[in-house]
């Protein structure tokens, strides 16, 4: 260690420097009347990667998760997979009789659950939407946490959307513990494939709340390129966010895959409207019907799925 002396200021007051000639593998600051503070950026790494791991262990979220559709009707082939997105619960722009009549089908259709696509609750935390809370963020989510109660087991799988994840940005609270104690399958941050068995067969979802390939002009774009790039394997693709209401089905190497846009509870969208986006939003309702005994994949509007399986 080398030692120095510094002039400070005008009046020739002088301090002594210390530092070494070598570029030490722990870096010493040295203060006045302070022991050495020792800076080594291994150690730090080290400390940093063990709380990675700490937090990667505890996350609720997944890349892939199963769901068994539960039986009540086994003389039904049939399984009924109730697509649920952007129901921005809490919402004054939302229709809560749509959803309640969507909640209610889902508890009620024998061999069916709910598959919820993201946005569950408004979260109007910001941007004009806080004078657009018919009750507050912490109301709705006593609401959800009670919805995914009831459901239980027939809540096959949630996608975090944007709106929620507003209070990880705001608090660094995660959304996902609302659901994370009676979701039956899994939760997705995003989105992510959910490997569905239905009785003697099994179907692979790809979710996701929102995705790239946006087009007016083909509005199933996006649930193609979901497909193509990360899920190539998927027999369902479903993309939510821009409440917008479709489905269609392609031939992919002798198979059907279908493609549905779900739509939405939030049909009175002001911030739609004044961006140039849609009149209003399109209101959810489709369902998937999935054979159990034989290989069966088809969509349709939701009360036609119903009558259907039953």
């Amino acid at each position: 260690m080398k030692a120095e002396r510094l002039i400070i200021n005008g009046r020739g007051e002088e301090k002594i420097i210390r530092y070494s000639s070598l570029l030490p593998q722990s870096q010493e600051i040295h203060l006045p009347n302070r022991d050495p503070i020792q800076v080594d950026w291994r150690r730090n790494f080290d400390r940093i990667k063990q709380i990675q791991e700490i937090l990667k262990s505890c996350d609720i979220t997944q890349e892939e998760g199963e769901y068994r559709v539960r039986v009540d009707n086994p003389s039904s082939p049939y399984a009924l997979g109730v697509v649920f997105s952007d129901a921005h619960i809490g919402s004054s722009t939302t229709d809560h009789q749509l959803i309640q009549d969507m909640l209610e089908l889902t508890l009620n259709t024998p061999n069916s659950f709910l598959i919820d696509v993201g946005d569950t609750f408004d979260n109007g935390i910001w941007g004009g939407l806080q004078f657009e809370q018919t009750i507050p963020p912490y109301m709705q989510r006593f609401t959800i946490k009670d919805i995914a109660r009831e459901l239980g087991d027939k809540f096959a799988a949630v996608v975090v959307g944007n709106h929620p994840e507003w209070m990880f940005n705001v608090s660094g609270e995660k959304p996902e513990h609302l659901f994370y104690e009676d979701v039956a399958g899994a939760i997705f941050a995003g989105m992510g494939m959910l490997h569905l068995r239905a009785g003697d067969q099994t179907y692979h979802i790809a979710m996701a709340h929102n995705y790239w390939g946006k087009s007016k002009l083909n509005i199933h774009n996006t649930c193609k390129r979901l497909r193509e790039v990360e899920y190539p394997e998927a027999d369902v693709s479903i993309v939510g966010h821009e409440h917008i209401w479709g489905y269609m089905k392609e031939m992919i190497a002798g198979r059907d895959v279908l493609y549905v846009r779900p739509g939405t509870a939030k049909t009175e969208d002001r911030y739609a409207r004044m961006h140039g986006i849609a009149k209003r939003g399109q209101k959810m309702g489709i369902g998937i019907v999935f054979g159990m005994t034989e290989r069966y994949l088809e969509a349709m509007p939701i009360k036609d799925a119903v009558d259907f399986v039953k």
